[in-house]
């Protein structure tokens, strides 16, 4: 079933089962299709093949191409004509390994897109994709496809949530770009500006981390060990990822406790600052160490930023002229430890 920029929803979806696609065939019969999955990858085809892959992959397949409208003049005449935003881009609903399967048996050297972070293959949420989609249907004008990576728009740019609108749900950095303020997000590793977004409500970073604790009940999680104030204020920067955006915002949050980290040093109260270090990586540690290589997650960039900080402000510490050789030795044992049973960490054994 294709799925472009133009066609409606409800006549692509009318008379379905809940959990089963329909698909018109060559003759016009109507087949059943397996099960949807809650995923979509891509990949990059031919222009002079993109026609004839998406025919094929549609009787197996849900199939979208987001197309852009062009305004040619001819003989007088003003014509609209569709033309596929980024050549040969085809997005694919399904299981990853199915799509590449069938792939691999049906065309020569055609494989789906890996995410450049994680090296597996780029995997997008259906409840992403949603969105995406009907916004290209009701304007196909207001995305933007955009050339550099999503933490490029990163500095200087508030992380919000959409709340309200078709959009609602949809997490990125609200830049504004010729006049038209936009919503800067990521897409299975693409990076999109979704424009006019001013009608829409947002949430800025520190409601996103309270809502997302609030979410999974993070507040209400029982420790084994009792935390002191400074800990449990850091704390609060934490809740279980879904996303990379999810990554970005824990990223951002824990960065301004680098900030009073450093300024601890600065005043030479090098305790307080080693309590800061050690127990953010003490904690990304704990938090990620099972997720870390997710392709749900994708980038860990901004987050190992984080942490190679926090190790360089013990390192400062440990250096430091007046710090008392029980503090030195402590930071030693604890960086050792925390070395050993967190080795994604960039922290040195």
């Amino acid at each position: 079933m294709s799925l472009d920029s133009t066609e409606t929803f409800s006549n692509v979806m009318e008379d379905t089962p809940k959990n089963e696609t329909k698909l018109l065939g060559p003759e016009g019969e109507i087949h059943p299709r397996q099960k949807t999955f809650s995923s979509w990858c891509y990949l990059f085809v031919h222009h002079t093949k993109v026609e004839n892959v998406t025919q094929k992959l549609e009787k197996k397949f849900n199939v979208f191409v987001h197309k852009r409208i062009l305004y040619k003049k001819e003989k007088g005449h003003i014509y609209q004509e569709e033309k596929p935003t980024i050549t040969g881009l085809v997005f694919i609903q399904g299981e990853p390994c199915v799509i590449q399967e069938y792939l691999s048996q049906n065309f020569f050297g055609l494989y789906l897109v890996n995410d450049c972070s994680t090296g597996k293959i780029a995997v997008i949420p259906d409840s992403v994709m949603q969105p995406f989609m009907q916004l290209s249907r009701l304007d196909v004008h207001r995305i933007r496809f955009m050339p550099h990576s999503l933490d490029y728009y990163a500095e200087g740019h508030t992380l919000v949530r959409i709340t309200s609108g078709i959009l609602a749900g949809m997490e990125g950095y609200q830049v504004r770009i010729a006049k038209d303020r936009c919503l800067v997000t990521s897409i299975g590793g693409i990076t999109v500006a979704i424009g006019k977004v001013n009608k829409e409500s947002f949430e800025n970073i520190d409601q996103y981390i309270r809502q997302r604790r609030e979410e999974q009940h993070e507040a209400s999680l029982v420790r084994d060990v009792e935390l002191t104030p400074v800990q449990s204020e850091i704390n609060k920067c934490f809740f279980h990822p879904q996303n990379q955006l999810d990554v970005v915002a824990i990223a951002g949050c824990l960065h301004s406790w680098i900030i009073k980290a450093r300024m601890h040093i600065r005043t030479e109260k090098l305790s307080e600052a080693a309590e800061i270090a050690l127990f953010l990586l003490e904690e990304v540690g704990n938090r990620f160490h099972s997720i870390y290589d997710s392709p749900q997650i994708g980038s860990f960039k901004e987050l190992t930023h984080v942490c190679v900080e926090a190790v360089c402000i013990l390192s400062d510490i440990v250096t430091h002229s007046h710090a008392f050789e029980d503090l030195v030795q402590y930071i030693e044992t604890q960086t050792q430890s925390i070395a050993v049973r967190y080795p994604f960490l960039p922290v040195e054994r």
